[in-house]
Order: structure tokens, then sequence, then C-alpha cells
């Protein structure tokens, strides 16, 4: 309660005690007969105050604090008998009942010590009285109205001030016990102001983000970790939540500080207690790694149906494509002396090839991959897979360059597959480039893989390898390495558009991963993540 505030209901009480103005003037009467024994009455005080242990035990400033009490006593006796009622008379009694709080005094020594300054005042009063008989018991009740004001208001402010520890001792304990449960937790926490700011967040948000939690403090939650096509929808899952609603199962893509997203699963809700106002408790359960599951179970599926689908077409087409060929090679004599129909005739036979391939790559694309591994050297897969292509770097100038460590990275690999992979990103090259291409193989250990493997809260490091193959080409737009593993997307006029997709297979098969490096100032960079299980 607030000075004016209590001051209001201190005068209140002058009337519920019915103290009187004729009584006032009766205590400013009797101060006279007061005043002379003051100093003997605050001797007497502290004299007792040191015979007693609970009392002296506050006491332990020597005769310095001693000192300082009798003069704050001195103080607040002339107050008592002089008046006036005011303000600063309340406000000195609540002090006395806040410092009391303050050095652990019990409060029955209070009563016990205003009771022994009551008795030595009323003692003072009967023992120096001069006056009518009657005019001593006026003067006696008068002050002991003011004597048990006095006391109330030691006492109201005492009990306040204890009460508001013990919530905030209690809060602290909630606190911690809340702030060791949600530390804990294998799951992102956050309490959100009305606004939208981050008030609190557990460690687990500080692992999943990259972000500390001094610099997610009192940012706007949506603004930091959600992209600008999905803060709406937060937004207004948080005026659902604060309007009373309880939201379960809210999905959505978390943005990290490295630009990695993860998929969401949020339950948020309300909570009145915290704060003045209404905060909110948002609970987020990564399931990244879930989605990906479906996802790979999901493609799995499709892979199987498009598998069965594309045997089944060319086991099919197989005899038609057979008379497409004959019928071409035929016709080609037909036709030898007229250029024109040699064209397309040659033009007919390039799409039966090329219809040949798409069965063939959807085949593999869509078959089941099982490794036989053994341990290769990467510059041997990526040499044998140049060979390869001796044919596509005919009459052209064409330069593979491995590093040193590429003939140390020795890893646990299919070596027919991942010779696939490289041919694969080898020919890309060769494609894209006009001009003499050359090609940089590059290897080296990395002490995590990412994204790492988790077992509750905690990461796992995998060590591993990190292949980089890099070319002086034209690069790669923002839409190509966004679409460059997705299946039948491709650039070139012959491709069929899953040779990336099969490469990103093979690769997650061995339990790596595949990514197209950010844009440099030339050409295109693929790396390859591979664990080490190296002899």
């Amino acid at each position: 309660m607030d000075l004016g505030a209590a001051y209001e209901r201190f005068v209140d009480l002058q009337s519920y005690v019915g103290l009187s103005a004729d009584e006032r003037r009766l205590i400013v009467a009797a101060g006279e007969f007061v005043a002379p024994h003051i100093a003997a009455l605050i001797d007497d005080f502290y004299e007792e105050i040191q015979r007693h242990e609970p009392t002296q035990r506050v006491v332990t400033g020597g005769a310095v604090q001693i000192a300082r009490l009798k003069q704050t006593l001195r103080d607040w006796l002339a107050q008592l008998v002089t008046g006036p009622y005011s303000e600063e008379y309340l406000e000195q009694r609540r002090r006395v009942g806040l410092k009391h709080v303050q050095i652990g005094l019990p409060q029955i020594y209070t009563h016990a010590a205003l009771a022994r300054l009551r008795n030595g005042i009323l003692r003072i009063l009967c023992d120096n009285w001069t006056g009518e008989h009657s005019a001593l018991v006026d003067t006696v009740q008068a002050v002991n109205k003011v004597l048990d004001l006095d006391l109330a208001i030691i006492g109201d402010a005492y009990e306040s001030e204890r009460l508001s520890r013990l919530q905030r001792a209690e809060r602290e304990r909630s606190d911690a016990v809340f702030q060791d449960l949600v530390e804990a937790a294998g799951c992102m926490i956050v309490i959100l102001r009305a606004r939208g700011e981050i008030a609190y967040c557990n460690s687990f948000a500080e692992q999943l983000t990259g972000y500390t939690a001094g610099e997610m403090m009192n940012c706007d939650f949506a603004e930091l970790l959600f992209a600008e096509t999905d803060r709406e929808a937060l937004r207004s899952v948080l005026r659902q939540v604060l309007s009373g609603e309880y939201v379960r199962g809210f999905q959505d893509e978390l943005v990290c500080r490295d630009g990695t997203r993860r998929a969401m699963l949020w339950n948020v809700r309300r909570l009145d207690t915290y704060e003045v106002e209404p905060v909110v408790l948002a609970v987020g359960q990564d399931i990244t790694n879930l989605k990906q599951a479906q996802h790979k179970a999901l493609q799995a599926e499709r892979l199987a149906t498009i598998g069965q689908m594309s045997a089944g077409l060319a086991h099919e087409s197989r005899n038609a494509l057979q008379r497409i060929q004959a019928s071409a090679e035929m016709l080609e004599f037909e036709v030898e002396d007229n250029p024109a129909a040699m064209r397309l005739v040659r033009s007919i036979q390039n799409a039966e090839d090329h219809m040949h391939r798409l069965f063939d790559e959807v085949r593999g694309y869509a078959a089941a991959i099982t490794l036989d591994r053994s341990f290769c050297r990467v510059a041997d897969v990526c040499h044998e897979a140049w060979d390869l292509l001796r044919t596509q770097r005919q009459g052209r100038e064409a330069e593979l360059r491995a590093s040193p460590a590429c003939a140390d990275a020795r890893l646990l690999l299919d070596r027919f597959r991942m010779t696939q992979v490289f041919r694969n990103l080898l020919e890309n090259s060769l494609s894209a480039g006009e001009g003499p291409v050359a090609i940089d193989l590059e290897c080296k250990r990395e002490s995590s893989l990412p994204p790492p493997v988790r077992r509750g809260r905690d990461a796992i490091e995998r060590r591993g390898w990190v292949i980089s193959v890099r070319d002086n080409g034209p690069g790669m737009t923002a839409e190509q390495r966004q679409r460059a593993f997705e299946p039948f997307f491709t650039t070139k006029p012959k491709g069929t558009g899953l040779g990336m997709s099969i490469a990103q297979r093979i690769v997650e098969a061995h339990g790596g991963q595949i990514e197209i490096a950010a844009s440099s100032a030339e050409g295109t960079e693929i790396l390859i993540r591979l664990p080490c299980d190296e002899t």
C-alpha cells in the first residue's frame, strides 16, 4: 500500500478508536510531564534488550548502533507526545515494522517492548501529575489510544513485509523448480510477453537456435526466429492464447542463426501468475527428424511404386523401342542421300536413346539401395569416375586436381555407387563449363557432421570427412541450388533430372550428406560429408 492510501486509513483508524482533538491536546500537555524522563525511559528500554537473547541477537553493532537506536527512539517518543499525527508520523512507525522484519526480530518482542514503554510513560504521568484525577484518567486513555494505533501500524507494516518476503521466497523457490524442470527438458521452452518479446528461454532453445539467451532476451519472437511468411500465423496463435485459448499441435519452421530450419510442434498457453501482465508459455518439440523419417518413408513407398511402374513400362516398351531402332537403322540406308531426312532419322535415334536412358535412370532411382562396402581412397574413386568420362572429355581442355589429403581419406564405401556419385558431379561440371574446365577435389576432416545425432538434449559428436568438388563454371542460380536435388529437375537439354537425386540417395545411404555450398564468385561447389569409419 502506498503512503497516501496508508495515511487515509490511519486517519480513519483514529476516528475508529475515537481519538478526538481534545485528547490530542491532552497528549501534548502530558508531554511536559514525560519530556524530563525520556532519557531514563530509553536507557531502561535498551538495558532490558541486553538481558534477553532474542533481542540482544539483533543488536550486533555495539555501542555505535545502540547510540543510533537510542536517538531514533528519542525522536519517536518526542513525536508521540507532541504530534502532529501526519504522514511523516505514520511513515516513521511503518519503518519500525519493516526494520524488525529485516533484522529478524519476532513480533512478540515488539508487543513486549511497547508494553514496557507504555508502562513507563503511564508511571511517569501518575507519579508526576498535579492536576485533577479525572484529567489524568482522560490523559491516560488518550495515550493508550495513540500507543495502540502505533502498535497497529508497526504490526501491519511488519506483517505486510513478512508476507511479501515469504511470497518472494516462495516465488524464488518456484522459479528455481521451474528452471530446473525446463532446463532438464528435451524441448524448446520460451516465455513471451503479451507483445511477443522473449522474456525467458531454456538452454535447449540456445542449442537448437544457435542464439544465446542474452541475444534472444527482449527480442520479438516472430521476427527473430521465423520466416516472414510464417510470422502472422504465429502472432495469430499468440492472440488466441492471450484471449484464453490453449493451442496444441501448432506446427511451423524455426529459422536458426545459421539459416537452417527446424520443423517444430508447439503447445502454447497463457500464464496469469508469472508477472503483473499475462505471459505466454510456448513449448516446442523439434520434429525435424520425425518429419524427415516420414518423408523418407513416403518417398520409399513412392519409389517402390515408380520402380514397379517403370519396370512394367520398360518391359512393355522394349519391343517398341527395338522396332523403332531397327526401323531407324533401315531408314538410314533408304535416305542416306537426303541430308534433311538423315537429320530426322538421327533425331528419332536420339529420342530412342533418350527413352532408354530415362527408363534406366528411373529404374536406378527407384530401386532400393543395398551397399557393398569396402575401404577405398576418395582420390581413387574420383579418378575412376573421371576415367569413365573420357569420351565426354575428348577434344576439350579439362583437368581434375585432387589435393594430397584426398589420398589420405580412406573410407568404408560402396565403390561402384560412390563412383556413380562422382561421375554425376564431374559430368555436370563438364557440361556447365564452356571454356577450359578445372575441377578441384579437396578433402578435410571435420570433428562433427551436421546435423548432429541427438540423444535427449545432448548432441553426439560424429567424426568424418568433408569432400569438396568445385569447378570454374558459371555457377548456379539460387533457384537451381534450391531445386538441384528434386527428381526430374534439370538444366541440361538431354538430362533426365535424376542424377543429383540418385547421388543424394547414395550419399545418405552411407550415413552422410550432400549439399551445394553457398554461391561463390565463380563456379559451383558440392560438399559431401561422410562419417569416418577408418581402420
